[in-house]
């Protein structure tokens, strides 16, 4: 017997409710590897920042994004610039002949880092007495997390030395307003990115 739409929407719930998260996941060896740090835990990189979602309901996140890096990039006095997500950062091996003068010359390495946040909705089923179903799906978020993919050029010859992949998901409540979560993941990030720095996470509970 197949089970009804009642139980599978009431099992996606209790799944969805049920999940932990998974903690930032980066590989810190092979960024470590490259002495992105002088002997003082100052930054010799300069870092571009493109940030890419599809959610809809997501409107501002990115904007919010950026603004978490920048506050990571103004306290370590890193220069910061926003790109397109199809810039040929992300595209080629190969740093462009302008990005190997001016300020990102002052530094050996070149970081890029593409963002993807990612806002899971929490679905919620209603019934009436006569067992009917509606799915509730005006709730803010249930899990929140991104994707990132972080590539780093060495900006004397201009080629790609390293590409990490980063990853994190953290389950809210469902009533949660999901801003001050994004800041939570970016923060999670940076931190892997910049051990010796401590950023500003907001002082929520994660479920």
């Amino acid at each position: 017997m197949y089970p009804s739409f009642r139980h599978v929407i009431v099992c996606a719930c209790v799944l969805l409710s049920a999940c932990a998260g998974t903690p930032t996941v980066l590989d810190q060896h092979k960024l470590q590897s490259l002495s992105l740090y002088d002997e003082n835990h100052q930054a010799r990189f300069s870092v571009y920042v493109s940030c890419e979602t599809t959610d809809d309901l997501s409107e501002g996140i990115c904007l919010r994004t950026k603004y978490a890096f920048a506050d990571w990039a103004n306290d370590r006095k890193i220069a910061l610039s926003s790109v397109d997500t199809k810039d040929a950062l992300f595209t080629g091996n190969q740093l462009e002949a302008s990005r190997m003068s001016g300020r990102a010359a002052a530094k050996p390495y070149v970081m890029a880092i593409y963002f993807n946040p990612e806002v899971t909705p929490s679905f919620g089923a209603m019934f009436d007495g006569a067992s009917a179903v509606s799915v509730a799906s005006n709730s803010r978020s249930a899990r929140i997390g991104y994707r990132a993919n972080i590539r780093i050029f060495d900006a004397a010859s201009g080629k790609l030395v390293e590409q990490v992949p980063s990853h994190e998901t953290i389950n809210v409540k469902p009533e949660a307003n999901g801003a001050p979560y994004v800041r939570i993941v970016v923060a999670d990030l940076v931190a892997s990115l910049d051990p010796s720095y401590t950023p500003d996470r907001p002082n929520i509970p994660r479920r």
